[in-house]
């Protein structure tokens, strides 16, 4: 028994209707390890083997060529990187930008690695190793560089990192954050992030349970970002600490996501929409730069 993925191509002109199909070993994380690119299919899986006794899985990403009218149905594999990361780890995020892919793999260790996708063999070209993972890349210009912004867990907290990808061969972690004994849904829900491009805000989902009435949240977290620093500025919190603790069992409950529109902040989480309004006068960041933002903002 062998993990495989497969891709079914289908041609939208008209009646929808199959016209290409491929096949790769292993399993992708989500759809951000899927990408079409100048006419290549890219696809990045972990494949697992529990009988291999040296490593237990391999993470490839695989390059498919589209075939023309005459090529037949068949995607044509026309390049694979060796095993990425170290022995036993699994892919936790990728994105792809351009003839680059970033990928994050994970057992103890986190390894960012920025891999060369230009060529018909990718390759890695730069790698750095840091304390916990990220499981969600997004990437962002600030100060006219290159970041990837990862948010990911390590140990028992959210870890929130910046990742300075502007030298591609020697990438480095330029700030973090961490919210401790806390989790995030953002992580492997990517419509509950939201960053904000022209005021460099954060805006994502944060639950803190503490087993007792006192201390519990359950709400979302503005962070300002720069190249440097990632800094809480304002916090909204959708439930008290007592009612969190009670629990509440209806079944019918609101998915977390943020939105902005004409400088108000809306939330939504679980069974509750607040809005944020007047949250420039209680934190003097927002306050000095406000809530400026595209009405569209990239995933």
């Amino acid at each position: 028994w062998k993990e495989s993925t497969f891709v079914s191509a289908f041609d939208i002109t008209s009646t929808p209707k199959p016209f290409a199909i491929a096949r790769a070993p292993g399993r992708p994380l989500n759809k951000f390890a899927t990408d079409l690119y100048d006419g290549h299919l890219r696809i990045a899986t972990t494949t697992s083997d529990w009988s291999n006794t040296d490593s237990t899985t391999v993470n490839q990403i695989f390059v498919f060529q589209l075939p023309a009218v005459d090529q037949g149905r068949e995607m044509k594999l026309v390049g694979a990187t060796e095993h990425l990361g170290k022995k036993n780890e699994r892919i936790t995020a990728v994105r792809f930008r351009g003839d680059r892919a970033y990928v994050v793999t994970f057992e103890q260790i986190d390894p960012f690695l920025v891999v060369d996708m230009s060529h018909s063999e990718p390759k890695v070209i730069g790698e750095l190793e840091i304390p916990g993972f990220s499981q969600y890349l997004h990437e962002l210009e600030l100060e006219d560089k290159r970041f990837m912004l990862g948010l990911g867990r390590q140990d028992e907290d959210i870890k929130i990192g910046l990742f300075d990808i502007s030298d591609e061969k020697n990438p480095v972690q330029s700030a973090f954050h961490l919210e401790k004994q806390a989790s995030s849904s953002a992580g492997s829900d990517s419509l509950a992030f939201r960053y904000l491009p022209n005021s460099q805000l954060l805006i994502i989902p944060k639950r803190e349970w503490t087993w007792t009435a006192d201390g519990n949240f359950d709400g979302f977290v503005v962070y300002s970002i720069n190249a440097t620093h990632i800094t809480p500025v304002h916090e909204i919190q959708h439930a008290d600490s007592q009612s969190i603790y009670r629990g509440c069992w209806y079944n019918a409950y609101l998915q977390p996501r943020s939105l902005v529109f004409q400088s108000k902040l809306t939330t939504l989480l679980s069974h509750s929409v607040r809005s944020s309004e007047a949250i420039k006068d209680k934190a003097p960041e927002l306050k000095k730069r406000g809530w400026k933002t595209r009405l569209v903002d990239k995933q």
